[in-house]
């Protein structure tokens, strides 16, 4: 229990699902409700998809292409930075739409959302962490494959209530909360870009 605890809380402080909630909502802005619905279903389940495959093979996936894993870091840090520009500028952009069709938005549920936005390089990398760190006897990274379904849950339940209380909110409230948001996920992915130029060129101190 100590261990899928640990694994459970280092998911949830990774992908972040609060912070990754304003984007939901842009993507799925000008569909109709219950592909809304729909839609956080889908979020849930790709992300958790994206963890479980990392758990079990994403170490192999990345060597057979030959990326380091502070390479696959660098890139995600800088697709999220592009995506909190845009959502900073509040501005109609190939992400946020105001009136994406339901196949559009189903894309774009996978990427840029489900990855790398909330199971992006950090989260890879936490999962292929935790299945070397808690090994089974089942020839299966179980705690990291529980972790990561504990983590798509938490995703769409706060996707759902996301959704709930957008219908509450004031335009002008979703658009200066969206700005901020933005601005957090420029820092966040400036940040993961950061440390993977550092790792991939080995500044770290010593």
């Amino acid at each position: 229990m100590n261990e899928f605890l640990q694994a459970f809380v280092s998911f949830l402080a990774i992908t972040n699902p609060i912070i990754a909630a304003p984007m939901f909502l842009g993507i799925v802005a000008g569909v109709p409700v219950a592909a809304r619905r729909r839609a956080a279903g889908q979020a849930a389940m790709a992300v958790l998809a994206i963890l479980a495959g990392a758990a079990i093979g994403g170490r192999y996936i990345l060597e057979l292409f030959g990326i380091s894993l502070d390479a696959f870091r660098t890139a995600g840090g800088l697709v999220i930075i592009l995506v909190g520009l845009e959502m900073l500028r509040g501005s109609p952009s190939g992400i946020q739409q105001d009136h994406a069709s339901p196949e559009d938005a189903q894309d774009r549920i996978v990427v840029p959302f489900a990855m790398p936005l909330v199971a992006g390089p950090g989260a890879i990398t936490t999962a292929i962490t935790l299945s070397v760190a808690y090994p089974s006897r089942l020839y299966l990274p179980v705690i990291a494959l529980l972790a990561s379904v504990a983590t798509a849950l938490v995703l769409w339940l706060v996707l759902r209530l996301a959704l709930v209380r957008q219908r509450l909110a004031t335009p002008r409230v979703e658009r200066i909360f969206t700005r901020f948001m933005g601005l957090i996920l420029v820092a966040i992915g400036f940040q993961i870009g950061m440390l993977g130029i550092r790792d991939f060129f080995g500044l770290g101190g010593a």
